[in-house]
């Protein structure tokens, strides 16, 4: 399957379908395209491309479209004025509907200045706060911003409502991280290092300077090629100077923030090297001033887009404001459907149409129109296995219980409990069991489709636990948990476990559902009540370093693992199967290092191991 190009994989949402362009208004006659730099209050300029309705003039009164972007807000040939489609296009479709569309290299990336101190960074973020002050001065402005952007842009559209500014009247981050260090990086406090070492190459790429950005070896030549960078560069700002001023900013990139070494270095949440953070660009760390902006908020998710899910779940429980929450059958940026019951294939233009025209219409509402926040939330849901949207205003959805389903003897689920009689299986580390290629964290970062073959194969290197034949239709929705008797024997001491949700039909097929993962170091669990709001949907854990601990061996130690969430439809006659591993290679870094670590996975007695599921009427 072919990589998809750049702009594929980080533009934003296309906005689908015309209406006409608002009269112009008297006065002189606006480029259509303008770029130019703004100067941020420190003194750093941002590069910034303002696109506008043909005709429009000053005194136009538009709405606008704010998107801050990493991966460049426009590409060109060296040498060669004009943009290279990808934001271009996208701004073709906003103005067309009457739109200002603003897009900006954010501080320390394309041609802006800077140096980018830490990936989602506090200076960063703050730049949305004057970006959308210089639109809202503009005679053709309204004084009306909205964000928005798919993925990191995602991410700071979402990190913009924090910053209490006044013209910043509704959001639409798509496919964005809540909480990047438990929703993407180190999920469970395990590190997707074989994912996000070719990511943070790509980085690297795009803030080199030069002609040669892909020429350093032949490992930047193939990824270049892979996402259609060869040749290209960041769009310069207008005017003879423009392709100084780029060199003059790239070269102020040299030393942004390694992503990798963050990465490797932050084991813990609360990791802090000055401005390098992982809470500093979480949304969930700034819930207060987030609730304080009373920002309106439309968001879109995939269930099987790493941690994305989680993060909607967790900014409708934790969040005030008024939200339209969208989780669907879709990877990273929602160009593919991803159910596991059907294959993967592209989205047609007609869904395509659907998800783009929620924002338009969400945008309409609190950008082009005054209407202010009227408090409502609500999250619009699909089952897999049904193909059933389901629309509720309350999580978790009422009505649901909490259903247990016991490990047993013989890899049996689901059966009665004997507080009296107990056992326990062998677990060792497999370093060749994975979850392929095209896994839910292998999209967050390429933008791929979402596969997962028939899994009875990995399976059967796994220690699976499976119910009986399911006697009526159960419909499970949200967030599950496993809970473990689990002994350490040999390099389980800094070890990992991987628990799997799937479904296994009559036939024998088997369907990855969604999984979760835990480092062992990490498992403390603290008060209920010194759980935030944002994670009430998860167990209370800081992942913080002076609460890691090396696994003790030859002790049997009750440990839980959250389930990232799902909602699914077992179909009488088919069964419920929760599969443990000690490895995930296709994903996860191995831990221990060396790939060697074996356990023991008790069942039974009073302390038996129990799989929870939150099952919906």
């Amino acid at each position: 399957m072919p990589r998809r190009p750049l702009a594929a994989l980080v533009a934003a949402a296309a906005v689908l379908g015309l209406s006409a362009v608002p009269a112009a208004a008297a006065g002189p006659a606006e480029p259509h395209l303008r770029s130019r730099y703004v100067t941020m209050p420190d003194g750093v300029r941002l590069a910034v491309d303002v696109h506008l309705p043909e005709g429009t003039r000053a005194g136009a009164r538009l709405p606008t479209v704010l998107v801050t972007q990493r991966y460049w807000r426009a590409r060109v040939r060296a040498g060669e004025p004009g943009g290279a489609g990808g934001a271009g296009t996208e701004g073709d479709r906003w103005t067309a509907r009457g739109y200002a569309f603003v897009v900006a290299d954010l501080r320390g990336t394309g041609a802006s200045f800077g140096t980018l101190t830490s990936e989602l960074g506090a200076d960063l973020t703050a730049d949305s706060g004057p970006l959308s002050d210089w639109i809202a001065a503009q005679p053709w402005s309204n004084g009306r911003v909205g964000t928005t952007g798919i993925s990191y842009g995602g991410d700071t559209a979402m990190l913009a409502t924090s910053l209490g500014n006044h013209h910043i009247t509704a959001a639409a981050p798509i496919s964005y991280d809540f909480d990047p260090y438990e929703d993407l990086v180190r999920p469970g406090g395990v590190l997707i290092e074989p994912r996000i070492a070719p990511y943070a190459l790509l980085l690297r790429i795009l803030d080199r300077t030069g002609g040669t950005t892909c020429e350093t070896d032949e490992q930047t030549r193939r990824l270049c090629a892979d996402v259609g960078l060869t040749g290209l560069q960041p769009r310069p700002v207008d005017g003879p100077d423009g392709p100084a001023l780029l060199a003059a900013a790239r070269a102020e990139h040299a030393n942004n923030a390694n992503l990798v070494e963050m990465a490797h270095t932050g084991v813990h949440r609360d990791y802090q090297d000055g401005p390098k953070s992982w809470t500093v660009g979480s949304v969930g760390e700034r819930t207060d001033a987030v609730e304080a902006g009373r920002v309106p908020v439309l968001t879109r998710a995939g269930w099987l887009d790493a941690g994305t899910a989680n993060g909607v779940l967790s900014q409708f429980t934790g969040l005030s404001n008024t939200q339209d929450d969208w989780i669907g059958p879709w990877n990273h940026g929602a160009g593919w459907l991803a159910d596991p019951f059907q294959p993967a294939r592209p989205l047609t233009a007609r869904e395509h149409e659907e998800n783009d025209r929620r924002v338009l219409d969400f945008f309409d509402r609190y950008v082009r129109g005054d209407a202010r926040p009227d408090g409502r939330r609500q999250v619009h849901y699909y089952t897999f296995n049904e193909g059933v949207w389901r629309t509720t205003t309350r999580w978790p959805v009422p009505g649901t219980r909490t259903q247990r389903f016991p490990l047993g003897a013989g890899g049996t689920l689901g059966g009665r409990a004997d507080d009296r009689r107990g056992g326990s299986d062998p677990l060792r580390l497999d370093p060749t069991a994975g979850t392929g290629p095209l896994d839910r964290w292998n999209t967050n970062l390429t933008g791929d489709e979402v596969s997962y073959p028939d899994r009875a194969a990995v399976d059967a290197k796994l220690l699976g636990y499976t119910t009986a034949p399911l006697t009526a239709d159960t419909r499970v929705t949200g967030n599950g948990k496993v809970t473990l008797d689990v002994t350490g024997l040999a390099g389980s001491a800094r070890g990992a476990l991987h628990v799997y949700l799937e479904d296994v039909a009559p036939d024998g097929r088997v369907t990855y559902l969604t999984e979760g993962q835990l480092a062992l170091a990490d498992r403390a669990v603290a008060d209920r009540d010194e759980n935030p709001d944002w994670r009430r949907l998860r167990t209370p854990r800081s992942y913080a370093a002076d609460d890691a601990e090396d696994f003790p061996q030859g002790r049997a130690e009750r440990v839980t693992i959250d389930l990232q969430p799902v909602s699914v439809l077992f179909r009488a006659g088919e069964r419920i199967r929760l599969t443990v591993a000690a490895a995930n290679p296709d994903s996860f870094q191995l831990l221990p290092a060396d790939g060697r670590a074996s356990y023991r996975i008790g069942w039974g007695g009073d302390r038996g191991s129990v799989l929870e599921l939150p099952v919906a009427h």
